[in-house]
This record gives structure tokens, C-alpha cells and sequence, in this order.
């Protein structure tokens, strides 16, 4: 069994953080694994779990580019024999349809995201994500979005919900001198309840909405982490600074950057937030959070409507309102809630659901049902 993944690029993001999963299951189920991308800092991981990378042109949507990095990997199906092509975003799943329909090899896609239908054309392109044999969606959200905009055949369509790393994300691995030390250095007084809002620094992830809520709860005692970076979004980091300011709760937040490690960032909340405006395709913070064995509270839309049980591992909230956040945060704050306790039924509830193991073994699955390649 050869399998060659096609990405745009192995940088960070959960599209990428996928690949090399995979990539590491499909050696481990004894096939050779091989990843076409434009390179990133995740391709020494990659290459040091066994598999082959191959350095193309892949995140260029420029219509030529995709051309040409579909007859280089036309070259490298047949010089390495690849049995099947697996497709994880658009411009590469362009290029990896024209290789497979130069070289007779069959392609599955895995669908990450709603990706925005403005016209016809945005459409068309985004299609290219259901002309696989088996089309892979990240949750049970996106799936009923490709049945709805896309394609009629459900027969076709393969759940295989993301998953964390339970070696990674684990609360015992952050011993309590290691927490201490952390809040020591971040400046959180001991004894107040850390709430916590992981994601980069961009609108739709609702820091905004987070912060307007926070300002509804200042009777309660509380000190807030925004966990993330913003890039090149000076404008916006800007102005979430001047709304804590305006909100008079500046002293009670902290923006701590991006960070590689979010685990012990996890390990020192009490309490985690994911305020996304938009619907997340899957929503990667709320299944950490839980496998941190924090309570998760989260938007009521998207993926978190499958990966939060409401009132048991966490809370769900009329999205985009404010009052409604506020209200959630003062049931858990309150202190008639037994957080450790909704912490515990939460790891539960991921550990038996959403692993990357179950993930990976999911996308095994569909290749399993490519017609032929389970022969090969």
C-alpha cells in the first residue's frame, strides 16, 4: 500500500497537523506513506516517522502552477508506483485530480472546512473537494454541509472526526510545581479562577464577544488568558487592547502570544473558552480543552454542537451573544459547580470519541472502501 497525501503546505494549522498523523498511521499499518507539499517546519517530523516528502508548488492557487504540479506528481505516482492520492485542500486536490486522471490512480479527499460559496465560480473550485471516490468529512457539520451545497450521495461521504494526542494532552504530564511556575511568571495571583480563550488573534474567533462578556461578570472573581498570536493583524490586536481598556477589565487580562506548547497553558486554566462567530468545521480547542480535562465552554453552532455535551463536560452559548457567554460564565464562576468534577466527564467523553487514533483509523476506513485498493 503506497499512499501519497497531497497538501498545500506543512507549516502548522490542523489540515497539516493531520497529514503527518496520518502519515505516521499508514506506516504504522505497514504501507509506505509518502506527502507532496510545500514544506514547513512539520516535514522533519514527518520524515523522521518514515515517510517521503516531496517538495512542490502546492499552496499556489495560480491556475499554470496547479498545471505543473500536477504533471510532477504525474511523474512521481508512476516512479513510485502510488496506489491512491489523498487530496486535503482545494488548489492541491486540483493538481491531484489531473495526476490521477493522467495516471488511472484513484483520489479520496478529506473535506477540513465550510470554505465560503460567494458565487458559481467559488463553487466550482471548491468542488474539486467531492470529486474524490470517497470524500472524508471532519465532522458530522461538515457533512450535512457537503450534502447540502454539494452532492446528493451520502453513500459516499466517510465521517472520521479529528482527535487530539493523548500522549501530548494529558493533565498528568504538568505537575503542580510546573503550574505554579507558570502563573508565577505570567503574574496570576493564586486562588482566582483562570479563564482562558485559546486561538489566533482574528475576528471570527470572538475575542471580542469574550472580552464584552467578561466586562458583564466583573462582581465575580476571575483573571483571563487570550492565548494566541495575531501575525500581521496589528489593527485588530490594537483594538482588543483598547477594548479591555474601554471595558475596564485591563488589569484582569492577559494576551499571552502565540504559544508552540499550549498544554500547560491549558494545565493552568480552570475554565476554557472558544467564542467562534463563525461555525467551526470541528473546533480543535474544544476537544483539547476537555482532554485537559477542563470544562469547555463554546458557541452553539458547528462542530462543538457534536464534541460538548452540554451541562455535563461543558456549556454551550447562543452564538454571538454576549449575555448569553456572561450567563454561562457565571454558572460555572459561581461556585455551586464542581468544575473538577465536569473536567473529569469531559476527558471521558474525548478519550472514548476523539483521538487521533479513531481520527486516522477513520481515513483508513475510507481508503478501505476504494474500490481495488484493498486487494493492493
Amino acid at each position: 500500500m503506497r499512499i501519497l497525501q497531497i497538501t498545500a503546505a506543512l507549516e502548522q494549522g490542523g489540515v497539516e497537523r493531520g497529514t503527518v498523523e496520518m502519515a505516521a498511521f499508514i506506516v504504522s499499518q505497514g504501507g509506505q506513506s509518502f506527502v507532496a507539499s510545500q514544506g514547513g517546519r512539520m516535514v522533519k517530523e514527518l520524515e523522521e516517522g518514515g515517510t517521503r516528502h516531496f517538495l512542490l508548488p502546492l499552496a499556489s492557487r495560480n491556475p499554470l502552477t496547479i498545471l505543473y504540479s500536477a504533471w510532477q506528481l504525474r511523474k512521481i505516482i508512476r516512479r513510485e508506483k502510488i496506489d491512491l492520492l489523498h487530496a486535503r485542500s482545494r488548489a492541491p486536490a486540483w493538481a491531484a485530480y489531473f495526476a490521477g486522471k493522467m495516471t488511472g490512480v484513484k483520489m479520496v479527499t478529506t473535506f477540513h472546512g465550510t470554505h465560503r460559496i460567494q458565487n458559481s465560480v467559488k463553487k466550482w473550485y471548491n468542488s474539486v473537494m467531492v470529486r474524490g471516490v470517497r470524500v472524508i468529512a471532519i465532522s458530522q457539520f461538515i457533512k450535512n454541509h457537503i450534502l447540502q451545497n454539494y452532492i446528493a450521495n451520502e453513500d459516499v461521504i466517510d465521517v472520521a472526526p479529528r482527535g487530539f494526542n493523548p500522549t501530548l494532552f494529558d493533565p498528568g504530564l504538568i505537575s503542580a510545581g510546573q503550574r505554579q511556575a507558570l502563573k508565577q511568571q505570567l503574574g496570576l495571583a493564586a486562588g482566582i479562577a483562570v479563564v482562558s480563550l485559546p486561538g489566533r488573534l482574528t475576528r471570527w474567533k470572538g475575542q471580542i464577544l469574550f472580552l464584552e462578556a467578561l466586562a458583564q461578570i466583573k462582581d465575580l472573581e476571575w483573571q483571563a488568558l487570550l492565548i494566541g498570536g495575531g501575525g500581521t493583524k496589528t489593527a485588530y490586536i490594537k483594538e482588543l487592547k483598547m477594548r479591555v481598556e474601554k471595558l475596564g477589565i485591563a488589569d484582569r487580562v492577559l494576551f499571552v502570544g502565540s504559544q508552540e506548547d499550549i498544554v500547560p497553558y491549558y494545565a493552568i486554566s480552570d475554565l476554557v473558552v472558544s467564542a467562534s462567530t463563525e461555525p467551526e468545521a470541528f473546533g480543535r480547542v474544544a476537544v483539547e480543552a476537555q482532554a485537559m480535562a477542563k470544562p469547555i465552554i463554546a458557541s452553539a453552532h458547528g462542530g462543538s454542537l457534536e464534541t460538548v455535551k452540554d451541562g455535563e463536560t461543558g456549556w454551550l452559548f447562543n452564538n454571538g451573544d454576549s449575555a448569553d457567554l456572561a450567563d454561562k460564565l457565571r454558572i460555572a464562576l459561581s461556585g455551586d459547580i464542581d468544575l473538577t468534577r465536569v473536567g473529569i466527564s469531559g476527558r471521558q467523553w474525548v478519550a472514548e470519541n476523539y483521538t487521533i487514533d479513531k481520527m486516522c483509523q477513520g481515513e483508513w476506513n475510507a481508503y478501505l472502501k476504494v474500490p481495488g485498493f484493498n486487494n493492493n
